[in-house]
């Protein structure tokens, strides 16, 4: 019998976001250990240090960077300062799992994908509409089996609850959180090339505008862009527009249509439908079917650590998640700009 391997050893700098947890939990659910983190603000760092009291606090990055046992940092920071820190990240020697956007701005991508190359450390996206929707995985696999033929397109809802009065300043500054489509709008942009399979595509049109909020110029709270691809193309739409009455923060969606059938999934609910979220509808030639998805396994995390300690891409390949963030940026950079947003340009 072979000998479990050994713990992966992992830390945290930055919690400006509570994705943070989610990726803390899916690397401690699949053989990871938490050595230590850092966090600039005193009130983040006591938050975090409650929620992992095993944890190091350390008061300086550098004690993370410097320790050669620890093979993986993971970041939430603010999004404008996530490339520098994965760049210094790797230049140490270590791998880097962060939340998306994974960076701001297409010259940030260049560095990124430049010292990649040189060190030949993970650079990952932590993209939770999909690594952490168990609909999301299942659909996956009924598309990879057939079940809808060959997809050639797909149309991605990303609907969000505001909740301006809990957020951050950076949260009002373009230049810190990119952009909504460089946010948001990179989950959609994941889920059509995975789902498709394409390995390159153009953004067709994109547009963003602050049609709700004049009294924040630098806050885009509506975005939409199309994909055009050799096989397939991709439609996405994101929002701050939730309303207060919808039971989660986002009514997200995905379509996937397919040559022989097509793929629904309600990731957080199902609106005057089954209660929950986790829902997934197929239709194709043969049947017309709910599938609950609540208890099904998420792979991420294993397949995540495996690629960490065997050097392998099963998770998601490098090329994938740069270009996904690639088209993402490349759709903030050209798009019309509407509504409030003319006076901030």
């Amino acid at each position: 019998m072979a000998a479990p391997a050994p713990p992966l050893r992992f830390a945290v700098i930055g919690v400006d976001h509570p994705h943070v947890f989610g990726q803390v939990a899916a690397l401690l659910a699949n053989g990871g250990e938490l050595v230590a983190f850092h966090v600039a603000a005193p009130g983040q760092a006591d938050g975090f240090a409650r929620f992992y009291p095993n944890a190091k606090r350390a008061h300086d990055e550098r004690e993370i960077l410097e320790d050669s046992s620890i093979q993986l940092v993971t970041s939430a920071s603010i999004p404008s300062e996530r490339a520098p820190l994965g760049v210094r990240v790797m230049r140490h020697g270590k791998d880097f799992l962060v939340d998306k956007p994974g960076m701001t701005s297409l010259a940030q991508l260049e560095e990124v994908r430049r010292v990649q190359a040189e060190t030949r450390r993970m650079y990952s996206v932590f993209f939770s509409e999909r690594f952490e929707s168990r609909a999301t995985t299942r659909a996956a696999a009924l598309a990879a089996a057939g079940a809808i033929g060959r997809a050639v397109q797909t149309i991605g809802l990303g609907p969000h609850r505001a909740n301006l009065a809990q957020r951050p300043p950076w949260f009002f500054q373009r230049a810190r959180y990119g952009g909504i489509l460089c946010d948001i709008a990179s989950h959609q942009v994941d889920q059509f090339l995975h789902f498709t399979g394409a390995t390159d595509a153009e953004v067709v049109a994109a547009t963003v505008a602050n049609w709700a909020h004049p009294e924040h110029p630098e806050l885009e709270d509506f975005g939409e862009l199309h994909l055009r691809g050799e096989r397939a193309t991709g439609t996405v739409r994101v929002d701050w527009y939730t309303p207060d009455a919808l039971p989660t923060w986002g009514d997200g969606r995905l379509f996937v249509l397919g040559t022989e059938g097509y793929v629904e999934v309600r990731k957080y609910c199902d609106v005057a439908g089954a209660p929950g979220g986790e829902h997934l509808f197929l239709v194709n030639r043969g049947e017309v079917r709910r599938f609950d998805c609540r208890h099904d396994p998420l792979p991420f995390g294993a397949a995540f650590a495996a690629d960490v300690r065997e050097r392998t891409e099963t998770s998601m390949t490098q090329a994938h998640c740069f270009l996904a963030c690639e088209l993402t940026l490349r759709a903030q950079a050209s798009a019309v700009r509407l509504g409030h947003l003319e006076a901030a340009s």
